[in-house]
C-alpha cells in the first residue's frame, strides 16, 4: 500500500476535486456533511478555532497495489486507524472511495486543527511515521507491500534536510517557533501532482485540479505545437518539471494523464492565462462524467429489457 500525504489551504477545491472523480464515493470519517459544499462548511468550524493556520488542510492518499481491491467497510477501518495512529484523534475527517482506476484507493481529507484546543497536528516525521504505520496495516489485512521507487525517493530527506528538521522541531517544541517542521516544498510539491494524476486525468484536468490547489503552473508550446516543458510554483518556490525529476517533466506527465495535443494544447494554454477557469473545467468535466454515467445506466437498462 503506497501512502501519499499533501498539505494544502483550502478545503473547497480538494473536496471539489475528490467528489467530481469518477467512480468517487463519500464512505466514511466522523462529519455530517453527504456532499463537498457541505463538508467544505462543516470544515469551517475547525478553522474559525485557528484562523492564523496557514495550511490547515491535511490530504491523504492510500493506494493497494494493482489487483488488490477492498470494501468499503474494510477502507475505513483502515482509514480510521491510519489517521488515529497519525495523531489525528480529535479532528474533523472525510474519506472518498475511488474505484475506477487500476489501484483501488481512498482519499482522507482532514482538518489539521484539533476540535479541543484549536491547536494544529503536530507533524514532525510523519512522513516517516506514516511508512510505519502503513507497513503494520499491510500486515494487519494481509496486504500486499508496494513501495514504489519513486516514493522511496520522496520519503527519504538528505541528510541536510534531516538535521533541518530535527533543529525546527527543537525550537518548535521549545516555543521559539510557532509554525511545526515540514517536509521542503520539492517533496510537497511532488506530491501533489502525484494525488492528482491517481485517475489518468486529461492533462488539461491535472493542471485545473492542481490550480485549485493553490499550485501554479506554467507551460509553452513553440508554433509548431512542440511542447517548450512545464514547471510549478508552490509557496513561491519555482520548479521545473526536469527539477521534479523525469515523471514530472511535460513529457513524464503526458504518460501519466491522457494527453492529446489537437485537443489538450489549447486549453492548456487558456488555464495558464487564465487560472480563475479551473473551477469552469472542473464543472464541465463533472458534467461530462455524469452524462456518460446516465448514458451507460440507459444502455444497461435495454440490454436487461
Amino acid at each position: 500500500m503506497i501512502g501519499k500525504q499533501t498539505k494544502g489551504r483550502g478545503f473547497r477545491g480538494l473536496l471539489n476535486y475528490l467528489e467530481a472523480s469518477p467512480g468517487s464515493q463519500l464512505i466514511g470519517g466522523n462529519m455530517s456533511g453527504r456532499n463537498a459544499l457541505e463538508l467544505a462548511r462543516e470544515f469551517k468550524l475547525s478553522r474559525q478555532l485557528n484562523p492564523e493556520a496557514l495550511k490547515a488542510v491535511h490530504h491523504v492518499s492510500l493506494s493497494l497495489a494493482p489487483g488488490e481491491k477492498l470494501d468499503n467497510d474494510t477502507w475505513c477501518e483502515i482509514a480510521q486507524k491510519y489517521i488515529l495512529a497519525m495523531g489525528y484523534d480529535c479532528n474533523q475527517y472525510a474519506i472518498y472511495h475511488h474505484t475506477q482506476t487500476e489501484h483501488d484507493h481512498i482519499h482522507i481529507i482532514a482538518s489539521r486543527i484539533r476540535l479541543d484546543n484549536g491547536k494544529t497536528t503536530r507533524d514532525s516525521w510523519e512522513y516517516v511515521r506514516s511508512e510505519a504505520i502503513i507497513r503494520e496495516l499491510e500486515k494487519e489485512y494481509g496486504l500486499q507491500q508496494t513501495r514504489g521507487s519513486r516514493e522511496k525517493l520522496n520519503r527519504a530527506p538528505s541528510s541536510g534536510q534531516i538535521r533541518r528538521m530535527k533543529r525546527e522541531q527543537e525550537e518548535y517544541e521549545s516555543g521559539k517557533r510557532s509554525i511545526p517542521p515540514e517536509l521542503p516544498i520539492k517533496v510537497q510539491l511532488q506530491q501533489a501532482i502525484d494525488s492528482v494524476v491517481q485517475d489518468h486525468p486529461p492533462m488539461p484536468l491535472m493542471v485545473a485540479r492542481l490550480q485549485l490547489m493553490g499550485i501554479e503552473v506554467q507551460a509553452g508550446f513553440t508554433r509548431t505545437g512542440k511542447s517548450k516543458g512545464i514547471s510549478f510554483q508552490m509557496q513561491g518556490q519555482a520548479f521545473s518539471g526536469t527539477h521534479l525529476g523525469p515523471g514530472y517533466t511535460f513529457n513524464g506527465l503526458a504518460k501519466k494523464t491522457d494527453y492529446q495535443p489537437e485537443r489538450d494544447d489549447s486549453r492548456i494554454q487558456q488555464l495558464v492565462a487564465n487560472p480563475n477557469l479551473a473551477h469552469q473545467m472542473l464543472s464541465r468535466y463533472l458534467q461530462q462524467q455524469q452524462q456518460q454515467q446516465q448514458t451507460q445506466q440507459r444502455k444497461s437498462r435495454g440490454i436487461e429489457r
